[in-house]
């Protein structure tokens, strides 16, 4: 049913396309604008051969009881428009003589580690169980209808959140636990959120992390069905997602967002504006000064972008098992203390950083019977590929150089591994800017520093301009389940704003059990 209410989105993310999908649903008049070909930012996909690969997804983690992520899962009925096949263990982390595979059952992972580290147990169950308090205090937070009410219950619902907004993941880890691989292999998943344990909130790291620890899952035919599957909602909901129409300008009237310029000339006019487009791009290019409080401008206009990867993307020839990789995610440790990864506030050079190798055999849309998808990355940041920027010839080498490195190791791991490679593509900070747009090819919107993170981040609302935000830029961060989150929540504005029933509220059902039949 319509409610006559028209809604633009500036970008096709899955921020924007999420946030769109939801309204459509409720009746609303969506138009989503992609400047590229492709919908879905880093939620997609391409071709090389035989071989499909994903832009960026390596895993989905799972979902809670009552679990927002859940809520929406049930409202778009996506668990019918996506696959999702259940990974065995989120993560082995390996050392140079010791390896150790994270189980999918968090009682099961606080037993073996406190039997692999004894001398650690009190340290090991206070991390976890602070893990598990955070995660579950920080989604039930999210889900408060009355946002004051939500800051009063932190004194004494959700002590934890009041208690750690300000520590970061390395002070509460590595207090608690004196082994350096116990430590490390507990905080080993702060690469999908940041480059530094010591920046990196804790907050932040511990929600996604438990989901992790409990259930995860890849999406089969990668991340870029989950975007199509938001574009079909829409369009079947009489919205419309369009590609190739380059936002230039958002129409204000009245210090008010009324519509938006595209390709130059096109206006297209909407009651509601979403941004899920870069917020600094954003805010410095399509939207003129006076139409946006000073404070807020500042605070876009110095957000600092999160880690960016130097990613290398492997079409195998053989079936990878035969080469003792039968784990999904493999990460490779030079260091055995993470806290050692930051030198004199920067990373340390590439050979030493972790290496995160995944092997995609458990999907076989991706290629033919016999072959395999890897995905292989590490953290990085643009400073040190800028200066190679404008000459292509050292850009490539160093490219080459690094991607040697990094293969060496997991060779090291994997004897054989090199030898049956078929297809090579290198992506680096410069490749993740030049395909998504952000600064410094960040891959998870804002860095989770504590300054921009949890009530920091920057809101998914500007008030009483119309104007919105969803994305991984904007609370509560980057993710599938993050921007997920962050559509949710921008979503609940508008609803409010317009005394709109929610109707994801009547998907909430606390009666979620993992490894039961997900529907």
């Amino acid at each position: 049913m319509s409610n006559n209410l028209t809604v633009n989105i500036v970008g096709s993310g899955l921020g924007g396309l999420i946030s769109g999908a939801i309204l459509a649903k409720h009746g609303f008049k969506v138009n989503v604008f992609e400047a590229r070909m492709k919908i879905g930012g880093y939620a997609t996909s391409w071709k090389r051969k035989d071989y499909l690969f994903d832009s960026s997804l390596h895993e989905f983690n799972g979902f809670y009881p009552d679990d927002t992520k859940l809520c929406i899962f049930r409202f778009l009925d996506l668990f019918k428009r996506i696959k999702l096949i259940k990974i065995s263990s989120p993560y082995t982390s390996v050392f140079k003589d010791f390896q150790f595979t994270v189980p999918h059952n968090f009682e099961e992972l606080k037993s073996k580690l406190i039997e692999e580290f004894p001398e650690d147990e009190k340290g090991i169950v206070q991390v976890l169980d602070l893990i598990e308090k955070a995660s579950f205090d920080s989604n039930n937070f999210i889900r408060e209808k009355n946002v004051v009410l939500a800051y009063v219950k932190t004194l004494f619902k959700y002590r934890t959140l009041s208690k750690y907004i300000f520590k970061n993941t390395y002070e509460v880890i590595w207090k608690r636990i004196k082994n350096p691989r116990a430590r490390t292999i507990i905080a080993q998943l702060y690469s999908y959120y940041s480059d530094d344990l010591k920046k990196l909130n804790f907050l932040f790291f511990a929600n996604p992390t438990y989901s992790y620890f409990m259930e995860s899952f890849w999406i089969s035919g990668t991340s870029s069905t989950l975007s199509e599957a938001m574009k079909n909602i829409i369009e079947e909901n009489d919205g419309k997602v369009y590609t190739r129409k380059k936002i230039s300008k958002i129409i204000f009237k009245n210090k008010r967002a009324v519509g938006v310029v595209a390709n130059g000339t096109e206006e297209y006019y909407s009651d509601i504006t979403i941004c899920n487009s870069p917020l600094k791009y954003t805010i410095e290019n399509l939207i003129d000064k006076k139409n946006i409080p000073y404070f807020a401008r500042l605070k876009a206009m110095n957000t600092i972008p999160s880690t960016s990867l130097f990613s290398i993307y492997l079409g195998m020839k053989i079936d990878i098992k035969e080469l003792g990789f039968t784990e999904f995610c493999y990460i490779i440790n030079e260091k055995e203390d993470l806290g050692d990864i930051i030198s004199n506030g920067e990373l340390i050079d590439m050979s030493e950083r972790p290496i995160f190798a995944v092997g995609y055999n458990l999907d076989g849309s991706l290629t033919a019977k016999g072959k395999t998808v890897v995905n292989i990355c590490v953290s990085d940041n643009m400073k040190h590929w800028d200066k190679l920027r404008n000459n292509r010839e050292e850009y490539k080498k160093e490219k080459e150089r690094a991607a040697n490195s990094i293969l060496k190791r997991v060779e090291a791991k994997f004897p054989g591994f090199i030898d049956n490679i078929e297809v090579m593509e290198i992506g680096t900070p410069i490749t993740m800017q030049k395909y998504s747009n952000n600064p410094d090819g960040a891959v998870y919107g804002a860095c989770q520093r504590t300054s921009q993170s949890t009530i920091f981040r920057f809101p998914n609302q500007i008030k009483n301009r119309n104007l919105y935000f969803s994305s991984a830029w904007v609370s509560p961060g980057g993710g599938i389940s993050g921007v997920m989150i962050s559509a949710y929540k921008t979503v609940n504005l508008i609803l409010k704003k317009y005394k709109i029933l929610n109707k994801l509220e009547n998907f909430k059902k606390p009666d979620y059990k993992l490894n039961q039949k997900l529907e």
